[in-house]
């Protein structure tokens, strides 16, 4: 065998097999090839048809705009409606009751297998946006729009896609039943279309801005950073996530995630610190705050649907020091873990929030409402999962599973947030006036922390209902946290 044979055989072992399977099933299927030839030919008839009736293009100054937002359009709807199905829906297939089994049995790593499953997506994405591109650059020769800013909003519609198809993979990996994972999927492509109406939209304002100009200047630099930082996490934590999913469960399956997430909560702090000192203002602290708070308040969910019993597996990683025992417990798998990790993560934000910006002596602006949000997303999501957690173990023990604490969360919310609001309005009769003057209809909903007259009664309502939930699980959280200790040697050899 030569040296270059050699070589490539290494790396023929180095490919993730995943990738391999996805690529030729994709290339071999009719799927991928009939949504790419009629994506084209609705292309094709679509700049036909503008061209014909767009009358004299010597005299339109916004031809060429106005082309490639309907061309865009078309990508982007298909790109949104058909990858992440396609990425999606095969995971789930393989992720069903009936085949589970190869999931498990195999040895390749949950990263790899969804590693495999996105970066297919992704090559089916960069493979339409390939032959969507001589479209698109055509438009350039219509008038009204630049190369730069087709490239621009071409790359905000391929950061879209990648977000897309890794929520559908984390749908894809979720432990339930048909049922939940339709509605979620639902949910999902009701998502996609609010993304893909503010995208449509926003593209015209950057192409009628001429966005493309100012690619030599930081105004654009500073928020197109600041996007690709936010979706390069959004994506990280999704992935972590779904790979976490599909991580046997006697594994400590929920440490990369809570890694990941408090790595990346210091490094975006640190760099909003950095911003706020350079340009004195609060605004980076003030995303980097809510960005965290909504991040943690979603972690309350998840963690009171982990497991209450830690397997022989976890338990024999706990150190024995009980320094490094106290910081592991926040990093293990378990419900009561998860939620003391989120609530001193979130108690910690509103800490560095508050105390962080008074050496840099910059301008407060909208602190006031962000604090407000920052304090009472969180709060909120404690005192509905924990009451969610109180309802499952007293209540429906039998009919509702461990794992689906979160559903019955998220019902919960959606009842305190609704219900109340609809008997407000059905006593005065639809009179907002009336409604509004009463700041009891809004108690339970976390949205209406924007109500400035009321902010204070609905943190203090949450801080005692929070109060109140904490007693009621004080034996549960007790019960997890009492052996959360290394087995002993004897113990070990018995297991």
């Amino acid at each position: 065998m030569t040296h270059r044979e050699g070589l490539l055989a290494r790396l023929d072992d180095r490919i993730n097999p995943i990738v391999v399977k996805e690529m030729r099933q994709a290339v071999n299927g009719k799927f991928v090839a009939w949504t790419l030839v009629l994506l084209l030919v609705f292309q094709l008839v679509a700049l036909g048809l503008f061209v014909i009736s767009g009358g004299d293009f010597s005299t339109r100054t916004t031809g060429g705009r106005d082309a490639f937002l309907i061309l865009q359009a078309i990508m982007l709807g298909a790109c949104l409606l058909f990858v992440p199905a396609y990425a999606g829906g095969r995971l789930a297939f393989e992720r069903s009751d009936a085949n589970v089994d190869l999931l498990f049995i195999t040895t390749i790593k949950p990263v790899a297998i969804v590693g495999g499953k996105v970066f297919c997506a992704l090559a089916i994405t960069t493979l339409i946006f390939s032959a969507c591109m001589p479209f698109m650059v055509f438009t350039y020769w219509l008038r009204g729009i630049d190369l730069p800013s087709i490239f621009v909003m071409m790359a905000i519609c391929f950061i879209e896609v990648a977000v897309a198809i890794n929520m559908a993979t984390l749908i894809a990996c979720l432990p339930s039943g048909r049922v939940i994972k339709i509605l979620l999927s639902i949910v999902l492509l009701f998502a996609f279309m609010v993304c893909f109406s503010i995208t449509v939209g926003m593209s015209y304002q950057l192409a009628s801005s001429g966005i493309g100009s100012k690619l030599h200047k930081w105004q654009f630099w500073e928020p197109a950073l600041t996007v690709l930082l936010i979706s390069g996490v959004v994506i990280g934590l999704l992935f972590s996530a779904s790979t976490a999913l599909l991580t046997p469960i006697s594994a400590n399956r929920a440490l990369p995630v809570r890694v990941f997430i408090t790595a990346t909560w210091i490094a975006g702090g640190a760099i909003s610190a950095v911003v706020c000192y350079a340009d004195h203002s609060r605004v980076p602290l003030e995303v980097w705050g809510l960005l965290s708070a909504i991040v943690f308040a979603a972690a309350l969910f998840v963690a009171v649907s982990e497991r209450e019993a830690l397997g022989s597996r976890v338990a024999l990683a706990i150190p024995r020091n009980p320094f490094r025992r106290l910081l592991a417990f926040f990093f293990f798998s378990g419900a009561a873990s998860g939620v003391t990790w989120a609530v001193a993560s979130s108690m910690l934000t509103y800490a560095v929030f508050e105390i962080l910006p008074r050496p840099f002596s910059v301008r407060s602006g909208a602190s006031n409402g962000v604090r407000v949000w920052i304090i009472g997303l969180p709060l909120y999501a404690f005192c509905y999962s924990m009451t969610a957690v109180w309802l499952r173990r007293k209540l429906f023990s039998r009919r509702i599973g461990q794992r689906h604490t979160w559903a019955l969360g998220l019902i919960l919310l959606c009842i305190g947030s609704i219900v109340p609001f609809l008997v407000g309005f059905l006593a005065f009769f639809g009179n907002w006036g009336k409604i509004e003057e009463i700041g009891a209809w809004f108690v339970f909903n976390p949205f209406a922390l924007g109500i400035d007259k009321f902010r204070t009664v609905y943190l203090t309502v949450a801080f005692i209902w929070a109060l109140l939930a904490a007693a009621m699980n004080a034996s549960w959280i007790g019960n997890q946290i009492e052996p959360f200790r290394a087995p002993d040697r004897v113990e070990t050899l018995s297991l």
